[in-house]
């Protein structure tokens, strides 16, 4: 038997498991987890974890490397888990210690661990383990290393020949106690092919899986999949255990869900990936998270990737409510591979995405085809593939009314068929077959024929292309190609192994050394057969040589044979006399591996042979056969050969004998019997209730009898069921299937057995009877009631539903459902005509569903005949009318038309009577000229319709048809012009008798007939052949009626009689001349002429279309002869697709498109502003409006953005944007609104800006009370209470006037002051001084606040002096300040106004600074000192006014100074 280690650790296909001593720690260790990554294994240490702990996992593994010697090999992993982890490395065999040759790392930056493997060769060819640990658990994941070492390898091949040499070929493919007796020096060179030969399918070790262990892999695929895909995945995975596997499947669906129901609430409606698109596939998801900040994994082959929600990313995923759709872009051949999601550590779906690698060898092409017909696009392929994807308009197209898709039996050609094709399937169709695509255009061309809109034509398949290509011939020739691909790789794959064999045989042999190994029973190799005569005489038929000894030739036996112990043999001279021979170092170069004869003490074995298995002789001696024999008492075995010690003879291949002694004692045969076998098992049976069932199987043996069971209950005879044996097949009859009979069966025989499920279903049924009479159509006239009936059997509970005309039926006022358990009943009451159609019953249950459809007829009163009337004939003697029969017979044929007449004119109706069937009536009873009447009525066997009537129709009268449309030329040659035209639009009310054609030569004024005129053309076309090569012809055409001839249609067109040009070819050097946001210019040059190729243009057509449709449109109705145009009324910024087709008289040429798509836009141009003189300061009333217009030039169109003191506009201010301006509309003006408003003009290419500065004020209010003082004298000091608008105008300013008693008139005596006082001087004694104070801002000056009177006239009295005595006064003082400098803060562009009054005596030298330096000699200031009021204005503040201002006044007696702040305010 095989051997097969048992294999714990789930891990990655291809790799290996741990050891028993690491899964025994593991269990002894804690729990098993499963990682979200495949291949990799946890072990939980405790059985709760702390919260935010977790354990080792690996968000990256290792994948498997297969890599040529001498190259670098690397592993990466990354891991994670809270406390963070230990990563070690380690291998399966063979230790790591080489630190030159094993180098690990770990980078911080990526957590990527590393391990480095320098200058590989064979002996690091390994499954190497990454483990990650920390205290709560540890993770295990393990990588295989495969190295293709170049070159022979000699010591390679040595050691393999040792161990074929000592029985050690493969662990798990040993031979029983089967010992060549040579050793490497002794090996010939004619042994050595069949040493290769038996070495082959040995060399390599294969990973060999425990019986029932399915690849991981397969269920991550299958727990997603659909119950119709089950098969299909099995087979691919070489799963043939279904009940098992089921079984298996059902318990990891559970844990599944238990771990699911965590973190979601429902996950449903899964579709597996599928190439939607262009080098697009995605897969999609209904689902619902409990928590919605849980967090979504995709991996893809276990390799976790990322994903965005941006559709132009390569990996995204889109929300559409509780959709998810995960789309994989611009597809590759990389890009196929296991993916999966996950929600947090829980899988929640998987499918494999395969991609075939399949071009197109053929592509489809553009089709032409018109209304009405039928159009076709095929294609070839590379490969053989069953199904390609075709799409038309970006939808899926599949198999139905108006496709049909059909594919070779090669599978190489595929066609789509587009039946009935219309305006509305024009468009592109494309092709996908795996990531390849190709597109071709369907042109549906308009029907010319107007007479035939809307007429069925006959279908006219259209194929593609017209290239003239046999497809089959190419399909053919591609799978010739294939299959001499796939033959040259096999005769490759055999000349590099004879090759190695070549070279592994030269290198090996060396002279024959003596055999000092032991002999054993010789072996058959693979070149002959065997043959023992049971005579002594070993032959051999299709080897070389004759064996010489009596030995037997042992092939590969079936697993159930055994091969005892070997028995000796013993040198002889004479093989004729006693049957024995050498060993021939243990092979037998003439056996096949069949032995076919009856050699003594051996059985003969037949079939097939299959490695040997190695054989516990004492166990199979003991419990199988009980036969023992003891060779080491007598040192014989019982045929007399030599025992222990024996020497023994053999032959090589060269005539050379030599003896070799054998060691130790021999073993005996031991004959294996693999007694029965089942050559064909059970299978698995559904059958219907009260129908036979049959259930059989094939043994080995013929003379074997079985057991049968039922779920491990012993059947019998007397239990129903007929059980017999023909040979070696046994079978079970069940006749009559009852519920109870469903079960479990197995046969038994010989310690083996076999099982099947029986599966018994009662699903609905019916009588044959019954349905046949229920089938039968049910008629009814119309107001009667009628039932349909039927009875059925069936497992309950039973859904029953009735159906009219495909709607179900439900119980109202008319229709009425009975049910019951045996039937069903629907009665229909007051059945109406609307009614008619088809009755269905359905019956489903859970084993089935069962339909029957009948059929119900409402008879009634047929409708009246369809109009309108159509006049056949209309002459001086007959009137002869057709109508259409009723729309509605009421369920029976027409018998007759009943008809009356009336004359118009007169009150009565004649009666003509019943006319057969046939909607037409030929009235001769008529007069020249009178007008009629008709009525039609219908009759049926159910009663007359209601009458139809006519119009007035005139006998005899001329009716003349109409003028016929002109002429149209269809092509025209050197002798012979073809002409079409369409039927009048009136005929005349009768039909068209025919057409008469006339022609007239231009510059001639007479119109010749082309037909005779007795001779009409009866069809709608004409072939003029009377016409002269270069003269051009102009054509006119006649109807014919029963009245006449109508007038003649107008001219065609003149038309030249020569053959027809060739069309033009592409235009060349198309190129756009300029643009702008409604027109794109181009220029383009003639195309080339070719003489018999093309020809000439005279005129272009221009068409354009925008980037996102796919319908040309063409810009001039009649073709252009100038090669500039400008296409016109665009969409600003649109992107469009413009191409240019020359035509001339033998058609149109091919299109010339630009090479890429144009925006309607002019060339770039940076925002810059066109106003040459722009206010940057506005003044406005408050209440009045705001409006700021500014014009600019950019493109594209810039981005206009206004902004009020740096930050977004209210509401309340309009914004009005054209392409080339911009303006903002303040509609009623508030102090509020005062400010700077800057426009910001961005596009592409750049931006610019520009300031405005507004400020909305009102005529200021008057200042407050005035005061007058007096503290200098000579001096009056105005003071006065600020104007209440101060503070909220930082622009108002005030005035002060003065006038004395001496003068009428008022003057300004200062301006422009900032604060709320004055000192006027030179004030004269005994004057009265009277002052006014005016606040003054940006808008105007308010009325003036009026001071007290100050001083008072003298009068003159006699001057009488007294002269008092008085002291010499010292009038000096020290410098001082009366009124210090005060605070300022002065906006940006405005003027500032400084101002302090001063005294001393003597006149002090006074000084102004800023920032500590002088300003007196700076031009930029104004500084005055008017009797002691010292003052200093700067006209425009800039923020360079910005600083600390002082004023400094020095004389003898002292100094003083006084300091202030200037801020600017932006």
């Amino acid at each position: 038997m095989w051997k097969k280690s048992k294999v714990t650790d789930q891990t990655a296909t291809g790799q290996g498991g741990p050891s028993e001593a690491e899964q025994e720690e593991e269990k002894k260790a804690g729990i098993k987890k499963r990682s979200k990554v495949p291949g990799v294994m946890i072990t939980q240490f405790i059985e709760v974890l702390p919260e935010g702990k977790s354990t080792p996992d690996f968000l990256r593994k290792p994948i498997a490397l297969t890599i040529q010697e001498g190259k670098l090999a690397i592993f990466k992993a990354n891991v994670c888990g809270d406390p963070k982890p230990e990563v070690t490395w380690g291998r399966a065999k063979g230790d790591m210690s080489d630190t030159e040759t094993f180098q690990k790392r770990y980078d911080e930056a990526t957590g990527e661990y590393t391990l480095e493997i320098h200058r590989v060769s064979g002996e690091e060819a390994d499954t190497y383990k990454c483990y990650a640990i920390n205290e709560y658990g540890k993770a295990i994941c393990t990588a295989a290393l495969n190295v293709i070492e170049v070159g022979f390898k000699k010591k390679k091949a040595m050691e393999q020949l040792e161990d074929i040499g000592r029985g050690r070929v493969n662990q798990n493919f040993v031979r029983p106690c089967v010992r060549p007796s040579f050793v490497l020096g002794s090996v010939d060179p004619a042994e050595f092919r069949k040493l290769l030969r038996k070495r082959k399918g040995v060399d390599k070790e294969e990973a060999v899986k425990e019986p029932g262990e399915i690849d991981e892999r397969f269920w991550e695929i299958i727990m997603s999949a659909d119950r119709k895909d089950y098969e299909r995945i099995c087979a691919e995975f070489g799963v043939k255990d279904f009940r098992v596997m089921l079984k298996k499947l059902s318990e990891k669906k559970k844990e599944r869900q238990e771990e699911q129901a965590q973190y979601i609430e429902t996950i449903n409606n899964l579709k597996h990936i599928d190439i939607k698109g262009v080098g697009i596939a995605s897969f999609e998801f209904d689902l619902e998270l409990k928590d919605l900040s849980s967090r979504i994994f995709l991996y893809k082959d276990g390799v976790m990737i990322p994903y965005s929600d941006e559709e132009e990313m390569k990996h995204s995923l889109k929300t559409v409510g509780k959709k998810l759709i995960f789309s994989v872009r611009d597809l590759k051949a990389e890009d196929a591979g296991l993916y999966q999601v996950d929600v947090e550590e829980v899988n929640l779906f998987s499918t494999d995405f395969k991609i075939p690698t399949v071009d197109f060898i053929v592509k489809i092409q553009e089709v032409k085809a018109k209304e009405r017909e039928d159009a076709m696009f095929e294609c070839v392929l590379s490969q053989p593939c069953p199904r390609i994807k075709w799409m038309g308009k970006n939808a899926t197209l599949e198999e139905g009314e108006k496709y049909t898709i059909t594919v070779s039996e090669d599978k190489l050609i595929h066609r789509l068929l587009i039946k009935d094709c219309s305006q509305l399937d024009k468009g592109i169709y494309s092709a996908a077959a795996g990531i390849k695509t190709c597109s071709a255009w369907l042109i549906v061309e308009a029907d010319s024929d107007p007479a035939s809109h809307g007429k069925k034509k006959t279908r006219k398949t259209t194929q593609a292309g017209g290239t003239g290509l046999d497809l089959g011939k190419l399909a053919q020739e591609q799978q010739e190609k294939l299959a001499k691909e796939r033959q040259e790789q096999i005769d490759a794959a055999n000349k590099a192994r004879a090759e190695e064999e070549r070279l592994a045989r030269e290198a090996l042999l060396a002279p024959p050394l003596p055999d000092t190994g032991d002999g054993d029973s010789g072996e058959g190799g693979d070149s002959g057969e065997g043959k023992d005569t049971g005579d002594g005489k070993n032959k051999s038929e299709s080897g070389s040589n004759k064996s010489k000894d009596g030995g037997k030739s042992v092939g590969e036996m079936k697993d159930s044979e055994k091969e005892g112990d070997d028995k000796k043999n013993k040198k002889s001279t004479d093989d004729s006399d006693k049957g024995k021979g050498s060993s021939n170092n243990g092979i037998d170069p003439n056996a096949n591996g069949e032995g076919d004869g009856d050699s003594k003490g051996r059985k003969g074995r037949t079939g097939p042979l299959i490695p040997d298995t190695v054989i516990d002789a004492e166990k199979e001696r003991d419990d199988k056969y009980k036969k023992s024999t003891d060779v080491s008492d007598k040192g014989k075995d019982p045929n007399g050969q030599s025992g222990t010690g024996e020497t023994k003879e053999y032959t090589d291949a060269s005539g050379k004998r030599s003896e070799c002694t054998r060691q130790g004692p021999l073993l005996k045969d031991t004959v294996i019997d693999p007694g029965v076998q089942f050559v064909s098992g059970l299978s698995n049976v559904h059958a219907l209730i009260g129908q036979p069932a049959e259930l059989m199987c094939k043994l080995s043996n013929d003379n074997c009898e079985g057991t049968w069971y039922r779920d491990s209950k012993k059947l019998t005879a007397d239990d129903g069921h007929i059980m017999s044996r023909d040979g070696a097949n046994h079978k079970l009859v069940i006749n009559r299937c009852q519920e109870e009979d469903s079960g479990k069966y197995r046969f038994e025989a010989d310690g083996r057995k076999t099982e099947a499920m029986l599966n018994v279903k009662d699903p609905p049924r019916f009588d044959p009877d019954d349905l046949s009479a229920f089938s039968q159509p049910v008629i009814v006239k119309v107001g009667n009631s009628t039932t349909f009936k039927l009875p059925f059997v069936g497992r309950e509970p039973m859904k029953i539903q009735w159906y009219r005309k495909g709607e179900e039926l439900l119980d109202d006022n008319t229709t009425k459902i009975e049910k019951s358990f045996t039937q069903s009943r629907l009665l229909l009451s007051k059945c109406q005509r609307k009614d008619t159609g088809e009755i269905k019953i359905k019956l489903k249950n859970e084993h089935g569903t069962m339909e029957a459809i009948s059929r119900l007829i409402v008879l009634d009163k047929p409708t009246a005949p369809q109009g309108p009337v159509e006049v056949l004939e209309s002459t001086a003697s007959c009137i002869h009318i057709k109508w259409r029969a009723p729309k509605d017979d009421g369920g029976c044929p027409v018998i007759n038309y009943n008809l009356e007449r009336q004359q118009v004119g007169r009150n009565t109706w004649k009666k003509l009577g019943d006319i057969p069937g046939v909607p037409e009536y030929k009235d001769n009873d008529v007069e020249h000229g009178r007008k009629y009447c008709y009525r039609i009525r219908v009759v049926t066997e159910e009663g007359v319709s209601e009458m139809m009537e006519t119009d007035d129709l005139t006998a005899g009268t001329l009716a003349f048809p109409s003028s016929p449309a002109p002429p149209k030329v269809a092509s025209a040659f050197n002798n012979c012009i073809n002409l079409t035209w369409s039927t009048p639009t009136d005929t005349g009310e009768s039909r068209i008798l025919g057409y008469n054609l006339e022609k007239r030569k231009k510059g001639s004024n007479l119109w010749s007939p082309v037909n005779p005129t007795d001779e009409p053309i009866q069809e709608k076309k004409r072939a003029v052949t009377d016409v002269v090569a270069g003269n051009e012809y102009e054509f006119r055409v006649y109807a014919i009626n029963v009245s006449g001839l109508s007038e003649p249609s107008s001219p065609s067109e003149f038309i030249f009689a020569k053959d027809p040009k060739n069309p033009p070819g592409k235009v060349e050097d198309l190129k756009v001349a300029d643009t702008s946001y409604t027109a794109i210019s181009l220029s383009w040059n003639k195309p080339t002429e070719e003489v018999g190729v093309q020809d000439e243009a005279k005129g272009y057509f221009i068409e354009v279309r925008q980037a996102e449709c796919i319908d040309w449109t063409r810009c001039n109705v009649t073709p252009i002869i100038l090669t500039t145009f400008t296409v016109k009324s665009l969409k600003a910024m649109a992107m469009y697709w413009i191409r240019v087709i020359a035509i001339n008289d033998g058609g149109e040429g091919v299109a010339q498109d630009l090479d890429n798509y144009i925006l309607a836009m002019p060339p770039p141009v940076r925002p810059c502003f066109t106003d040459n003189k722009m206010k940057s300061f506005m003044v406005v009333r408050a209440g009045n409006s705001v409006r700021i217009l500014l014009n600019f030039e950019a493109s594209p169109w810039p981005e206009v953005t206004w902004l009020k003191d740096d930050v977004p506009l209210l509401k309340r201010v309009n914004i009005s944007n054209s392409e080339s301006s911009s303006q903002l509309l303040i509609t009623s003006s508030e102090r509020s609104d005062s400010g700077i408003y800057t426009i910001v003009v961005k596009n592409l290419v750049g931006q610019e800006s520009f300031s405005v500065e507004v400020r909305v004020t009102d005529d200021p209010k008057p200042p407050g009370p005035v005061e007058l003082e007096e503290n200098v004298p000579g001096t009056v000091t105005v003071i006065w209470e600020p104007s209440p608008d101060e503070k909220r105008d930082d622009h108002l300013h005030y005035s002060v006037s003065k006038r004395d008693s001496t003068k009428g008139s008022w003057s300004t005596v200062a301006d422009r002051l900032f604060n709320n006082k004055f000192t006027a001087c030179n004030i004269m004694p005994g004057r009265e001084y009277h002052f006014r104070v005016y606040a003054k801002n940006d808008m105007g000056m308010s009325a003036p606040s009026e001071s007290p009177t100050w001083g008072s006239e003298r009068r003159k009295d006699t001057f009488v002096v007294n002269m008092p005595a008085y002291k010499t006064c010292d009038l000096r003082t020290a410098p001082a300040f009366l009124v210090p400098l005060r605070q300022h803060t002065a906006p940006k562009g405005y003027e500032c106004y400084m101002s302090c009054a001063i005294k001393g005596n003597p006149k002090p030298r006074v000084t102004w600074y800023r920032n500590n330096i002088s300003l007196n000699t700076n031009t930029n200031y104004l500084i005055t000192n008017i009797c002691g009021v010292c003052s200093l204005l700067i006209l425009r503040v800039t923020p360079k006014d910005w600083g600390e201002y002082n004023i400094q006044i020095e004389s003898a007696l002292g100094r003083a100074e006084s300091s202030t702040k200037l801020t600017v305010r932006e």
